[in-house]
């Protein structure tokens, strides 16, 4: 059923929309049932090749295989009726970066090691050039397993034999012409909710294959599967987990977007790492990030698809960080819900599962996500109150913070500062806030100068309660 039949349906009342928003079919939730069966089994996401060579560049874009990432199915057929097709822009986006003659000098400090370095048992020695005169020092990892796999490569949990440290090390494939953007970023990157980068080196195979590995801090849990052991008794995620996942996602964003300058374009649960003895969060896979220039175009083909934001389905390309806050807004409601709240089987049917929920958007909301946009013949339909999407012993204050999240125009979503100090989060800025089991809750109010650069008095007062303050 192509998009314009689906969405005169639900005009017309055939397609009723109830407080499942996980689709209008028992076929659509057995397909959620059977894409997050398939990501908690950790098979290889089998991504189906097309001439742009994107899909390659989106796998690796995942520590964890992830069934909901987009993949080439999910490009629109061409169809007869001009307000069906989705921007040509759809079909003919490409990744550059800039060409590069050789490896600057921090690329060139890494060490260059024979064989694959993935097998159980296997060890990998390195050497860290040494700094302000000190010498070189050598560091060896044992790898251990794989925990993620891709057609980018591969990730594998290792130890280091000098330190007894777990690392995950995250491999993959390079172009000796280009720099590696995802490298480029993570050495910018210092937040305690951000992955750190502590490591990297290239390895080389028999076929003089170049392979880039990324030494990472090893994290066992993810907000995905926190969500999945929920659903498997049954139980919904306990609010304050829900609390501390989300303000910590929004304070990593608050840092990346305005600190750094880095959008992350491919927020979901899978790339939400948590410990599971302090519940602190850290952002990770940064395959995707990239520096946004204004007036510099952007792919739109990018972000996973259950959580890609409207003005991306709509073909923009000079979107901005807002796109990372739509994706917060889906992570939150469905650590609500249990399940996804937009569950599209392709990129044209995300719209349709949107556009149930927001009602049919604006002619001056289609602007907003894409000035470009010509064709605006869409049936009209109403949006579902969200007080009905969630069961009434919600907190109001979740729900209006997923309301001020999942906004069709970019510039009506609350940045992540501004999430941060949302009513919601005020559980965690109570004094004697702590976890279930009565140990502290991780640090969530050491706010530098420079996460706060910009904000009112009356915004800092909100952000760090006054037991926080020194």
């Amino acid at each position: 059923m192509n998009v314009m039949r689906r969405l005169k349906s639900i005009a017309s009342g055939r397609t009723s929309i109830s407080s499942d928003p996980g689709g209008d079919s028992s076929t659509k939730r057995a397909k959620v049932d059977q894409e997050t069966e398939h990501k908690d089994n950790e098979k290889p996401n089998r991504l189906e090749r097309s001439a742009t060579g994107l899909e390659q560049h989106m796998a690796s874009t995942s520590l964890e295989t992830a069934a909901s990432t987009s993949d080439a199915s999910t490009m629109p057929r061409k169809e007869k009726s001009g307000y069906d097709q989705l921007p040509k822009e759809m079909h003919e986006m490409k990744i550059r970066d800039e060409k590069v003659n050789h490896h600057d000098e921090k690329d060139m400090e890494a060490t260059f090691v024979n064989g694959s370095g993935t097998e159980a048992g296997q060890i990998i020695a390195t050497t860290i050039a040494g700094r302000n005169g000190q010498p070189k020092q050598t560091i060896s990892y044992m790898a251990e397993r794989v925990v993620g796999t891709g057609s980018f490569g591969v990730v594998f949990q290792a130890k280091c034999l000098e330190t007894g440290e777990a690392v995950a090390i995250k491999k993959v494939l390079q172009d000796k012409r280009y720099k590696n953007r995802e490298l480029q970023l993570m050495r910018l990157l210092d937040h305690p909710n951000v992955v750190p980068l502590k490591h990297c080196f290239f390895s080389t195979t028999e076929k003089d294959e170049l392979y880039l590995n990324l030494v990472l801090e090893y994290i066992s849990e993810t907000v995905y599967k926190v969500s999945k052991h929920y659903i498997r008794m049954n139980q919904h995620v306990p609010t304050i987990f829900v609390q501390l996942y989300t303000y910590q996602i929004c304070r990593a964003l608050n840092y990346m977007h305005h600190v750094v300058g880095v959008c992350h374009r491919d927020i979901k649960p899978q790339n939400l790492l948590v410990n599971p003895h302090t519940h602190q969060l850290k952002i990770c896979d940064f395959g995707s990030a990239k520096m946004l220039v204004p007036g510099e175009p952007n792919i739109s083909y990018i972000c996973s698809r259950y959580y890609r934001a409207p003005e991306l389905i709509f073909g923009a390309t000079e979107y901005t960080t807002a796109i990372d806050m739509w994706s917060v807004g889906c992570v939150l409601a469905e650590l609500l819900l249990g399940q996804p709240l937009f569950p599209g089987e392709s990129g044209v049917d995300q719209l349709v599962e949107i556009i149930k929920i927001l009602g049919t958007p604006t002619r001056e909301e289609i602007k907003c996500m894409n000035p470009n946009y010509n064709e605006f013949k869409f049936p009209q339909i109403k949006a579902h109150p969200w007080h009905k999407i969630f069961h009434k012993r919600m907190p109001p204050e979740a729900v209006d913070l997923v309301s001020r999240l999942l906004q069709y125009s970019p510039n009506l979503r609350c940045t992540a500062l501004e999430a941060c100090a949302h009513p919601f989060f005020d559980d965690l800025r109570n004094p004697n806030a702590c976890l279930p089991n009565e140990r502290a809750l991780p640090a969530l109010f050491n706010f530098t100068a420079q996460e706060l650069a910009g904000a009112s008095i009356e915004l800092r007062h909100r952000l760090i309660p006054e037991h926080a303050r020194n």
